[in-house]
């Protein structure tokens, strides 16, 4: 039984090494022989076999050791193509990968960016004929540490046009993880500086440049066209929602259910699929190919692989910062409920922490989203019903809203509300709610004077910490109207539990006590109530809170 080859990402060690598990994948070749398009885009999230693939290609069509390369490929898919095995090692290929570009500032950024060229220009100098050349020029003094900006920006290019002086065939150009230095430089300030750079370089590399045979870039994420591509009219991009190249990132159904049956985990099939699976590429089921390499290598543990590979705290704060509107939609996700989006083409870094539509299709382009279904209306843009895929991804939502009690001081009081409520104690429930305001409200309430952020970031924190011993809902049907918070006990010997919170309203209420008194009677006008006594609960606590700022009154009864 051949080891599982956890972090190896380069096809010629995989395939030199017979111990190691290999799932062929190159099938992808004949897709990109068969597609026409002069650049393409690729984008998938991490870990999901992109920097494995780009390498895959590099190593098919590379002059360089071509004989030798070509060994690699025995056995595989591709070499029964002998149509596509004609391109095998033909042509130069300029390979760079981004991905380990991450920096603080733009000083050190741009001196991780030309080492990497420095590196890639020395490594092809020692393929090219030393004629005095423009171009040569340029690639030499890249090499050396000693090149002028528009040296740099057009290494691509330049590379490309010593290929062809020296009568080569046209290079490909492979460029893995192209957005990380962008990503990073949104993070930490410096995005107008990295933009400007990169745009410069992809547009010598792909637009500008005439000896290109053909270029393949990767990521997690489209950048805007009109901040990074301007005028690339020769891009292609095939991302998660498309067709093209869907079966090859990723793990496909029958892929996985053939290395489970080979492991020895057959009997785990159902729960594998309920921690792993839920990807939709294109129209193919994906599954996680990090987390399930993971799941062989561990002896079959069941537990969250993927989502402790990098830092969330983006994704944390982005969570916690966002609109009210936004925190609704979490609680639905959560609920294992769609929520239903205008799918866009790209990100604009700028909009995705102000912006609703963008914070949502980022999630999506970096794998905490799936699309459970993709509408084309004949006018008008798509819609998309994004669901979070499976209980691994489900973990790192849930421990963003216990992230964000545990900055704000909050945590431990929301954990024993648990005591309060379960035995109906309406007085001990007011001294640990307020406790909580205190605490947490400022936190929250990033929006300004209302404090709706936190009435939601309370929500969530129930659903998550308390849902072990209730069924909890948030906004949804009960009696005649619609309840803040409903939470149905599993235990019959628990309180059920209503709650309606309100904003005090000067205009409408002479006080806190009136506003609270308010929350009640709206509890027993809609008939709240009658949908926990259907739900079979013996004893009922009906919460009444109004609120203003951090001041509030909670009026609380039972009924048994």
């Amino acid at each position: 039984m051949k080891k599982i080859p956890i972090g190896h990402s380069d096809f010629k060690n995989l395939r030199q090494n017979p111990d190691l598990l290999y799932i062929d994948k190159t099938a992808l070749i004949e897709e990109f022989l068969e597609d026409q398009s002069m650049v393409l885009l690729i984008t998938r999230p991490r870990r999901f076999g992109k920097t494995l693939n780009l390498s895959t290609l590099r190593y098919f069509f590379d002059l360089e050791n071509a004989e030798k390369n070509r060994k690699l490929f025995e056995g595989l898919k591709i070499s029964e193509n002998a149509k596509a095995m004609a391109e095998q090692g033909t042509r130069p290929v300029v390979y760079l990968t981004f991905k380990d570009c991450k920096a603080l500032n733009w000083a050190d950024m741009q001196s991780m960016i030309q080492e990497i060229l420095g590196s890639l220009a020395e490594t092809h100098l020692n393929n090219l004929p030393r004629e005095k050349t423009l171009a040569m020029d340029a690639i030499e003094a890249v090499s050396q540490a000693r090149a002028s900006y528009g040296q740099i920006v057009n290494l691509p290019l330049n590379l490309c046009s010593a290929y062809a002086a020296s009568g080569s065939t046209p290079p490909l150009i492979l460029i893995d993880e192209y957005d990380v230095p962008l990503q990073t430089a949104w993070l930490y300030g410096y995005y107008e500086k990295a933009i400007s750079f990169f745009r410069n370089f992809f547009s010598a590399a792909f637009k500008d440049n005439p000896y290109l045979w053909r270029g393949v870039m990767t990521g997690c994420l489209r950048v805007s066209k009109e901040s990074i591509f301007t005028g690339l009219n020769n891009l292609k991009v095939t991302g998660v929602s498309s067709e093209d190249f869907s079966t090859h990132f990723g793990l496909t159904e029958k892929e996985v259910k053939s290395l489970l049956l080979e492991y020895g985990y057959e009997d785990k099939t159902q729960a594998v699929e309920r921690w792993y699976n839920g990807y939709i590429f294109g129209k193919t089921v994906i599954y996680n190919p990090w987390s399930i390499l993971s799941f062989l290598d561990q002896k079959g543990l069941l537990k969250a692989h993927w989502v402790n590979t990098s830092s969330n705290d983006m994704v944390h704060s982005l969570l916690r910062t966002s609109s009210i509107e936004c925190k609704k939609m979490l609680e639905d996700l959560i609920a294992q409920k769609t929520i239903e989006i205008p799918l866009l083409e790209h990100s604009v870094f700028d909009l995705i922490a102000s912006d609703t539509n963008n914070l949502w299709n980022f999630l999506y382009f970096t794998g905490y989203l799936k699309a459970e279904s993709i509408v084309y209306p004949e006018d008008g843009k798509p819609k998309a019903r994004f669901k979070i895929p499976n209980r691994e991804v489900l973990t790192i939502f849930k421990d963003s809203i216990t992230y964000w009690f545990q900055e704000s001081q909050g945590y431990e009081t929301l954990k024993n509300l648990h005591t309060a409520l379960k035995n109906g104690d309406g007085e001990e429930f007011s001294d640990l709610f307020e406790k909580l305001v205190s605490n947490s409200l400022s936190y929250f309430d990033v929006g300004g004077e209302e404090p709706e952020q936190f009435y939601h970031a309370f929500t969530l924190g129930l659903i998550v910490n308390l849902s072990d011993a209730w069924h909890i809902r948030s906004n949804r049907e009960a009696g005649t109207g619609r309840c803040d918070i409903l939470m149905i006990p599993k235990n019959s010997d628990h309180f059920g539990v209503v709650m309606e919170l309100k904003t005090h309203k000067p205009q409408r209420e002479k006080d806190l006590s009136d506003t609270a008194q308010k929350a009640m009677d709206q509890i027993e006008k809609k008939g709240y109530v009658k949908e926990l006594l259907h739900q079979g609960c013996q004893k009922v606590m009906k919460i009444g809170i109004g609120f203003l700022g951090k001041r509030l009154e909670i009026l609380s009864s039972t009924v048994s």
